[in-house]
């Protein structure tokens, strides 16, 4: 019998550590595969993609006994995700660089390279769920709810479903570390990675200044009205729904409830007023059969947002409008809005504005 091959991409983490594991104890023939997607130093990037990374996931690679390969995708990783997340942050959006390097990285370069390689799927560390659905295959959220990662996945292309194995999908995080020290992975204590691999020092502000070479803009932070409440030194440095650190202090808690590049301000609101209806999107990127022109379903607006009910309404070229049964806190232009039915991925695309009331 001759047996399927399969290329995983190792991060050199617990997670594509121990989804390469499983598939080689299910008899799957395992080729890793390793993005660097940094010219840099060694250990200064601490993520995926790093030289840090890449020298883990050599070793995990080594203790399965498995080939493992690395390509180089420095390019591709600056010009479609860093490229892309500073200028969303320049024109007032607040970008979602997993889902960039999800949809232009791992599942379109790296899946291509795979099938070059004559393997018959491409397999992640994602804690997601690939199975049939109907006469096809539909994306369904991950067993553990605090792991899943459906919402970074809405970006797959419908035809590449039934060629992709999602191996952690039934697990919880917990048994995965079992599994990994019970193979004694060398990644089997790596600590869980957090926030945007290429923001290495945790404050996005100080890596547009410091990497992408943009300069303090000072400009007025006002109300809705237009007030001037206080100054800033570049709207860039917030997000929509943020309270702290706006230095306006005194009278109502206010939230960042707007960012207008043009006029080099940020707006100010209360709690109301940093609540919406619903949003625009565009780029919507479709999973699930059809539901009609207007349908029913579930939206979330950011990784940690439990998703609301809505009604969707398509428009042309993959544009839609999303209207909420109750108003949502921090929609933000620029991240990803995923829809949901039940537990399925229907689709997603990116946030393009509010709707007017």
């Amino acid at each position: 019998m001759i047996k399927k091959k399969v290329v995983v991409a190792m991060s050199g983490g617990v997670d594509s550590s121990v989804a390469a594991a499983l598939l080689l104890e299910q008899g799957y023939e395992v080729i890793g595969v390793t993005l660097r997607l940094f010219q840099e130093r060694k250990g200064a990037v601490k993520c995926c993609g790093g030289a840090d990374s890449a020298a883990k996931a050599r070793a995990s690679a080594q203790a399965l006994g498995i080939r493992h390969y690395f390509k180089s995708a420095h390019g591709l990783f600056s010009r479609d995700v860093i490229d892309n997340f500073t200028a969303s942050y320049l024109a007032g959006a607040t970008p979602n660089p997993c889902v960039e390097c999800n949809r232009s990285l791992k599942f379109s370069y790296l899946y291509d390279l795979a099938l070059s390689l004559g393997a018959d799927a491409l397999a992640t560390g994602h804690y997601a769920v690939v199975k049939r659905a109907g006469a096809g295959w539909g994306l369904y959220r991950g067993a553990d709810p605090v792991k899943d990662q459906s919402y970074f996945l809405y970006c797959l292309k419908k035809e590449q479903l039934g060629r992709l194995l999602f191996p952690l999908g039934t697990l919880e995080k917990a048994e995965v570390r079992r599994l990994a020290a019970r193979c004694a992975l060398p990644s089997a204590a790596e600590p869980e990675s957090h926030d945007i691999c290429f923001v290495t020092e945790g404050d996005y502000g100080n890596y547009l200044k410091k990497y992408a070479g943009v300069k303090p803009r000072p400009g007025w932070i006002v109300d809705g009205a237009g007030k001037r409440l206080g100054r800033h030194n570049g709207f860039y440095n917030f997000t929509i729904g943020q309270r702290r650190g706006t230095g306006v202090y005194g009278g109502a808690r206010l939230y960042v409830t707007g960012l207008r590049p043009e006029a080099n301000e940020v707006v100010l609101g209360t709690h109301g007023e940093a609540h919406c209806r619903g949003f625009s999107l565009s780029g919507l990127n479709w999973l699930a059969g059809d539901r009609g022109a207007e349908f029913t379903c579930a939206a979330q607006i950011r990784y940690h947002h439990k998703p609301a009910p809505c009604t969707v309404r398509l428009g042309r070229e993959g544009t839609a409008e999303v209207r909420f049964e109750r108003p949502q806190f921090a929609v933000a232009a620029g991240q990803s809005a995923v829809l949901y039915e039940g537990d399925r991925v229907l689709g997603g695309g990116i946030i393009t504005g509010r709707l007017q009331e």
